[in-house]
């Protein structure tokens, strides 16, 4: 098959191709609630129970019966008889009858028969007795059973990544243990006979820097990255580096030797491998000489060497297949802010998608300035917060208008 590129695929295209190929992820464990923080659920998590149980109070105060206090007013106050306290975490037993009134602190449940809290400062505390001058709402102040969840409600959806709050929540419905989706293992291979790892290269040598950058986002994103070492120009040696981490692992990202024509070892060496299906060129600007194949049900994404167009890649391809693979369902993370200054894509592949780096500013809204610069600058990376997409048919974007842009853990922020 041969590596010259004779037409570029667009993007989605491209993905869907490779997606379809993809073996679905089916391995499941079973992690404490406590270390579940950025694992992807592999079930609905249900509402065992009603959440709160029982109408708790969100104020310190007096519980009482809505009918004994709806016509107090200043002229008329109407008094009732303190009968008790109730603590946070106790189940008051005793029922609260016509004409009493019982103490409770914020969080604790209410005692039987009350159905409205009034906060302590709109009573008058004289010995054993309260005096209303002003009639509450019926249910003020009431955290009402079941106002979170009724039990069987959906608490948390089967694909959903875990964040902090939802332990939180796991815990509060006595969740110890949760089923989440295998972590995809991600291997990153940087090709080049040029690349050392050394701190000091010697001549003719180049530090490989890109492969962490691409390891470090992959961690962020919940998947575990391998670490597949640099390999030279050597076909043989990329073919037993490629079938290593395809036995190991799930997804193998390669960085450099994928080129127009002429010397373009990676993709010959995919293509050698009998892939189900394998796309070289895409419609990307920067970006345009990435390949993606599957081989034996898993994905390798070819990315370019110059790190702008291994960026690009990676953000509109290996993140998408990152979150199938992770059995996660895709979310929308941008948002939109205002661009701050005008865009203009390159001519020459004015029909390709781009993808746009920006520096955001805060203000009355956010303004999202877009970063210009040659491909092999990374100092447009680390200058960026965040990207937008501009769709294959746009050219040019004037300052004011309003743009979409997207986050990824790792690289954007805020986040």
């Amino acid at each position: 098959m041969p590596s010259r590129i004779s037409a570029y695929t667009a993007v989605d295209v491209a993905l869907s191709t490779i997606t379809s190929k993809i073996l679905p992820n089916s391995e499941v464990e079973m992690v404490s609630v406590e270390d579940s923080l950025g694992r992807t659920t592999a079930r609905e998590v249900l509402a065992p129970f009603d959440v709160p149980k029982l109408p708790s109070s969100h104020m310190d105060g007096f519980a009482v019966i809505s009918k004994d206090v709806e016509n107090a007013t200043a002229s008329h106050p109407r008094t009732l008889k303190v009968v008790g306290a109730a603590t946070p975490g106790a189940r008051e037993k005793r029922v609260i009858g016509k004409g009493e009134a019982m103490q409770v602190a914020t969080g604790a449940m209410l005692p039987p028969g009350a159905d409205t809290v009034i906060p302590k400062e709109n009573v008058e505390v004289i010995g054993d007795k309260v005096v209303l001058t002003l009639a509450p709402e019926k249910g003020s102040y009431v955290y009402k059973a079941g106002e979170d969840f009724h039990k069987g409600d959906l608490a948390l959806g089967k694909g959903r990544r875990i964040r902090a709050q939802d332990i939180g929540l796991m815990i509060g419905l006595g969740l110890t243990k949760l089923e989440v989706w295998a972590r995809p293992r991600i291997t990153v291979i940087a090709t080049g006979s040029e690349l050392t790892r050394s701190s000091t290269p010697e001549a003719g040598k180049i530090r490989e820097s890109h492969s962490p950058v691409f390891l470090s986002l992959l961690r962020s994103m919940g998947c575990i990255p391998v670490d597949g070492g640099v390999v030279g120009d050597d076909p043989k040696a990329l073919a037993e580096a490629l079938q290593k981490a395809l036995a190991g692992t799930d997804f193998v990202i390669t960085l450099g030797g994928t080129s127009a024509g002429g010397k373009d070892l990676i993709v010959d060496v995919v293509a050698g491998l009998s892939p189900a299906a394998l796309v070289h060129g895409i419609k990307l600007d920067r970006g345009r000489v990435t390949g993606i194949a599957c081989v034996k049900g898993k994905p390798v994404l070819m990315l370019p060497g110059p790190i702008q167009a291994a960026m690009n890649a990676f953000l509109v391809l290996g993140v998408p297949l990152a979150k199938v693979l992770s059995g996660r369902e895709e979310h929308d993370t941008s948002f939109a802010c205002r661009l701050g200054k005008d865009w203009e894509g390159r001519r020459r592949f004015s029909d390709f998608r781009k993808v746009v780096y920006v520096k955001l500013r805060s203000g009355a809204e956010t303004i999202a300035d877009p970063l210009l610069g040659e491909t092999e600058s990374i100092r447009i990376l680390t200058d960026a917060d965040a990207y937008f997409i501009v769709p294959e048919s746009v050219t040019r974007i004037r300052a004011g208008t309003v743009v979409n842009v997207s986050l990824v853990p790792g690289f954007s922020v805020p986040q």
